[in-house]
């Protein structure tokens, strides 16, 4: 798992990184409680792709094997039960998306207010990024594409 934004392709590596400067620097975001942004993942190995694909689908055995393979963490058996994606055909990739998330208190805050989500995903939208938040199935909000 890579957080390296030098991997992305140009195209979006620009966006990125004015979505990531206008997100620190909003006012709103720091009003709802994000201290930072962290730039969780940017290209993935085919291999990582098959890992998060096999969670919820396979026996958590087998789910912490694909983890093992990809040089991934040590999965729970609580997250090798829960899909957290659902195509092996990902634009992690091809270096063409990221996945950011608030930060509150020097850790990711996963569990962030709705309302930090969607005016983060707004930023990345001004920047000419997609936001995953936006599509009807599989939401994945910390999620953002060209």
């Amino acid at each position: 798992m890579s957080n390296d934004l030098r991997l992305l392709e140009v195209g979006i590596r620009q966006k990125v990184f004015k979505a990531i400067d206008i997100m620190k620097q909003s006012f709103e975001l720091k009003s709802l409680g994000v201290e930072d942004i962290c730039v969780v993942e940017t290209k993935r190995t085919l291999a990582t792709q098959m890992a998060y694909y096999s969670r919820g689908r396979m026996a958590v055995k087998d789910v912490k094997l694909m983890y093992n393979a990809a040089g991934l963490y040590n999965i729970s058996n609580e997250e090798a039960k829960t899909p957290n994606t659902w195509t092996l055909e990902s634009k992690h990739l091809e270096g063409k998306a990221v996945d950011l998330a608030p930060m509150r208190n020097g850790v990711i805050w996963w569990n962030a207010p709705h309302e930090v989500w969607e005016l983060m995903g707004e930023i990345g939208e001004s920047t000419g990024l997609q936001w995953g938040g936006r599509w009807k199935e599989n939401k994945d909000t910390p999620h953002f594409q060209v």
